[in-house]
């Protein structure tokens, strides 16, 4: 805990998702192709598949059982082993049952821990996870994966849960429906909550290297006819520019971005969260009108 009033530090960047697949093949030829992500390891039970240096940005769980994918933990990076203390206290204050990390998990990095959000998603949260000394070769792959993005019936809660608790700064609301809440990587969201009805990983979202390869990413798509449940879209929040891939059992929507807004370290201390009007264009300068969310 700090003593000297400077505020206590959140947890530093999404590292990875860990989501249940039905076939575990199709999935990872569909995140290769689709997402540019390179395979590191697979066995019957699991793959790892990376974008950049960091050990691995996506996990697949074989479970036959399922028709369509589950996301069941999300993995952030914390710079230090003070900072883990002091996220391990909150938890522990916040009356939170501290988890163990997945086994697997425990041997990637030096320490860590994991917490349960108040929608039931597992939260890993830890120190020096492993890296490879470079990137990837293959060209049209991510740089990185940024955000989930979670719709939940417990918005209120997991506001208070993600920000209090965990550390996590509001960058901008949009009416009361609406959070993006950042982390200390700087990027205008590493996390967003929507309030919904019900509670799902809406998407997962990935940085290109550039525009271009975020509409090769699209050709790909409608190549291989997988449905853009969101086609272009010109975030007013973030200044990225992005769509949305959809096939449910796969993953959530898996959203391909360029131009993601990162905060200078001056901003990210003095930043004062905008309170935007619920209105679309809030979401896409590029709509056209205040009436059109069901366009696609």
């Amino acid at each position: 805990m700090t003593t000297d009033g400077a505020r206590r530090r959140g947890p530093h960047s999404m590292e990875y998702a860990r989501i249940l697949v039905p076939d575990m093949a199709e999935t990872i030829e569909f995140l290769r192709y689709h997402v540019g992500l390179q395979l590191e390891r697979h066995t019957d039970e699991y793959a790892y598949l990376r974008a950049d240096i960091e050990h691995h940005c996506i996990e697949l769980i074989s479970d036959p059982s399922l028709s369509a994918s589950h996301t069941v933990a999300i993995g952030f990076s914390v710079e230090s082993a003070e900072v883990l203390a002091d996220l391990r206290e909150r938890v522990t204050a916040a009356g939170l049952e501290v988890l163990a990390l997945q086994d697997r998990m425990k041997g990637l990095c030096q320490d860590g821990f994991a917490v349960r959000d108040p929608n039931g998603l597992i939260i890993e949260l830890f120190t020096e996870f492993q890296e490879y000394a470079e990137p990837p070769t293959i060209e049209l792959r991510p740089r990185k994966l940024v955000h989930p993005f979670l719709a939940t019936d417990k918005y209120d809660e997991c506001l208070e849960f993600y920000t209090k608790v965990l550390g996590f700064q509001v960058s901008d609301y949009v009416g009361d429906i609406s959070a993006f809440l950042r982390s200390e990587d700087r990027f205008h969201h590493s996390l967003a909550l929507q309030r919904n009805k019900e509670y799902f990983v809406a998407h997962l979202c990935f940085m290109m290297k550039s525009f271009d390869h975020v509409m090769r990413g699209r050709a790909r798509a409608l190549h291989k006819k997988v449905p853009i449940p969101s086609d272009l879209v010109n975030h007013s929040a973030s200044t990225s520019i992005a769509f949305y891939m959809f096939e449910p059992k796969h993953g959530p929507r898996y959203e391909l971005c360029d131009g993601h807004r990162v905060f200078t370290p001056e901003e990210h201390e003095t930043h004062r969260a905008r309170r935007m009007v619920a209105d679309p264009r809030n979401i896409d300068v590029w709509r056209a009108a205040d009436n059109d969310w069901d366009r696609f």
